[in-house]
């Protein structure tokens, strides 16, 4: 059997049986079942909900399914330790994708003059929300004249029955593919599938370049092919074990108001005319489980952190080939922070490696970089490094007027620094020891005293607590 989203719910199972639970009584999309994850949140847990009844829908939903570092590392079969490791290396192993004949996600076809997707459990997740958004929804379109095809998540608000508006910059790669096609008053088709292994949604994620195939990528995450399908309406190839595929046409020179909506920054973002995708088919399996990514809260973060630690880890290993492991924290929303852990051999090198990380990502703010015995996963031990290991005036140094994400709360215009644009101040703090000057010895337990000892044979009752 194919990997997909059912199989990853079966791992959870068998698992991490506590990291699943379902909500059997009917929920409103709008704010309720949001509002369960984040009760949820409150209490510091994060497991994957699945809603089996949602108002105003014959579907299921499904939320949080990456909403931890435990999920995430799931989604990879690894552990949280690795994971970013075991990214790279698949991200790096592509596996081309596999065409089939049809597949589950085409049990049901429904045609242009029958679409609704307000039957669809598309939800409204925050109080200022201008709508319903699928968030959760791999869009992909071709790659004009070739085989290849471009995937990415882009939030898309409900019009109309059948019209959808999206949300992305001109710079994306979408975006490069649709201005060609607008240029010459052309539609482009495209279809967006909701619902699949999480393994698919991090593929999507991959700052691979333009003209590659993030089906690949997938593919080398999943450690086995994409199985694909024709699209019913539009010349696509969609994941055949998907839950849910809307079709449609992405039209030239239509643009609709869009947002506000609740980001990746957990701020909103505004309001701007946005293309719009006519919707021309549905399909979804029989029982099909529409995917919810629940926005504004840890898992729209998650969901793109291993893709940016990836891009990360390459271009701090470039600068600086001891770099041991690097990390993108959620306290700077696993977009705006970068921790780097070198094995310092060299005075100097912790400023390159800083270098090196702030221009890894315009989104990257921060960049701090320790030593190989500080825990770059644990906000506590890079602060403890920060406050032991620098000289403020010598370890900190600004980068202003950096490129940025107009979506960067704080961000300025070269006109003003009141004015929201796509401009940043940047900064990095070399929280290394001294090479060749003598520093302080960390205190602490030898590790061969502890690392490997099992609590259980000490203590009477003992029960691991997963902090990610």
């Amino acid at each position: 059997m194919a990997k997909d989203l059912r199989s990853f719910l079966k791992r959870i199972e068998a698992n991490a049986p506590s990291e699943l639970v379902r909500v059997s009584r009917p929920v409103s999309p709008v704010y309720e079942l949001p509002g369960v994850l984040r009760k949820l949140q409150s209490e510091g847990r994060y497991p994957v909900v699945l809603f089996e009844s949602v108002e105003g829908s014959g579907l299921r939903t499904i939320s949080n399914v990456l909403g931890s570092a435990t999920l995430l590392a799931e989604a990879l079969e690894t552990t949280p330790t690795e994971m970013t490791r075991a990214y790279i290396d698949r991200e790096d192993a592509r596996i081309p994708y596999e065409v089939v004949d049809g597949g589950p996600v085409q049990d049901v076809v429904i045609g242009a003059e029958d679409v609704n997707v307000h039957e669809i459990p598309i939800v409204t997740n925050c109080g200022k929300d201008s709508g319903p958004f699928i968030s959760a929804g791999i869009t992909t379109v071709r790659h004009p004249g070739t085989d290849n095809f471009n995937s990415g998540i882009y939030r898309m608000m409900v019009h109309s029955r059948n019209t959808l508006g999206m949300s992305y910059e001109k710079h994306t790669h979408i975006g490069q593919v649709h201005r060609p096609y607008e240029a010459r008053g052309e539609p482009l088709e495209a279809a967006t599938w909701i619902g699949h292994h999480p393994a698919c949604l991090l593929g999507c994620q991959s700052k691979i370049p333009f003209g590659e195939d993030e089906y690949e990528v997938m593919g080398g995450l999943l450690q086995e092919p994409l199985a694909v399908t024709k699209a019913k309406t539009v010349d696509i190839l969609v994941p055949a074990y998907a839950e849910v595929v809307i079709e449609g046409r992405i039209l030239p020179h239509e643009r609709i108001g869009e947002g506000p909506y609740g980001e990746f920054t957990w701020y909103y973002g505004l309001e701007r005319p946005s293309p719009v995708m006519e919707v021309t088919a549905i399909t979804h399996r029989k029982d099909a489980i529409f995917h919810h990514l629940f926005a504004a809260h840890p898992e729209h973060n998650l969901t793109g952190r291993l893709g940016r630690e990836s891009v990360l880890y390459k271009r701090v290993k470039a600068a600086v080939p001891s770099v041991i492991d690097v990390a993108m924290p959620m306290s700077g929303i696993c977009r705006f922070h970068a921790y780097v852990r070198i094995r310092k051999e060299y005075d100097g090198a912790g400023k390159l490696a800083a270098l090196a990380a702030l221009s890894s990502d315009p989104f990257v703010k921060l960049a701090v970089v320790v030593d190989e015995d500080v825990d770059i996963h644990n906000d506590a031990d890079v602060l403890w490094a920060i406050a032991t290991r620098t000289q403020p005036d010598r370890s900190t140094f600004f980068v202003p007027e950096s490129a940025t994400s107009r979506l960067d709360p704080a961000s300025y215009s070269i006109w003003s620094r009141w004015e929201k644009d796509t401009m940043n101040t940047k900064w990095a703090i070399d929280a290394t020891k001294p090479v060749e000057a003598p520093f302080e010895e960390r205190a602490d337990v030898p590790r061969d005293a502890w690392e490997s000892m099992d609590l259980s044979d000490y203590l009477a009752e003992w029960r691991s607590v997963d902090r990610a």
